[in-house]
C-alpha cells in the first residue's frame, strides 16, 4: 500500500477517555479488528497524496481557531458493515476546519471504533448500542499523519482568539 497523509481533529482527553471506554467494552468481547491502534481518537479531516505534504505542514501552521465543540448522537456502520462507528453533527465550525484543509469528496465524520468482518461489527454494534448515550466532545488539537506506518508529522492547539 502506498503511504499517504491524514488530516486530523483529535479530541480532548475527556472525550479520549470516553470513546476508549466503548472501544475498550467492543475489544473485551475478544475483537481486535484492522483500525489503526496507538494513535488518538480523532475525525479523519482529509486524506491526501504524501507530494502534498509541504502544503499540509503550512496549513497547518496556518490555522486559526478555537476548539471545536461536537454532538456525538448516532452510531453507523459503512463499507460492507465492516466499519463501525460513531458520528457527530456536522457544525459550521467542524466543517471550517476540515475545509482549512482542502477536499475531500464524501466526506463523513466519524471516529472508528472497529473495523473488522461484517460478523463481527455487527456484534460490536450491538455491545456499543447498549453502553452508548449521547455526549458532547471537543476537538483541541488539529494534527497531520503519515500512514503506514502512523508517523505524526505536525500538530496545532485550536486555541480560542483573544
Amino acid at each position: 500500500m502506498d503511504k499517504f497523509l491524514c488530516a486530523l481533529g483529535v479530541f480532548d482527553g475527556e472525550t479520549q477517555k470516553r470513546l476508549a471506554e466503548y472501544q475498550g467494552a467492543i475489544l473485551a468481547r475478544g475483537f481486535t479488528g484492522r483500525q489503526t491502534m496507538g494513535i488518538p481518537f480523532h475525525v479523519t479531516l482529509g486524506t491526501f497524496s504524501t507530494d502534498r505534504r509541504e502544503k499540509l505542514e503550512e496549513k497547518l501552521r496556518e490555522l486559526s481557531m478555537g476548539p471545536v465543540e461536537l454532538f456525538f448522537n448516532h452510531m453507523g456502520l459503512f463499507e460492507g458493515q465492516e466499519v463501525l462507528f460513531l458520528a457527530p453533527d456536522v457544525n459550521r465550525e467542524l466543517l471550517a476546519l476540515k475545509e482549512h484543509f482542502g477536499e475531500e469528496p464524501g466526506w463523513t465524520a466519524h471516529t472508528t471504533m472497529l473495523i473488522d468482518q461484517r460478523e463481527n461489527a455487527l456484534i460490536g454494534m450491538e455491545v456499543l448500542g447498549e453502553r452508548f448515550q449521547r455526549f458532547t466532545g471537543r476537538l483541541e488539537r488539529a494534527e497531520l499523519w503519515e500512514f503506514f506506518p502512523p508517523d505524526k508529522l505536525g500538530e496545532r492547539l485550536l486555541i480560542k482568539e483573544r
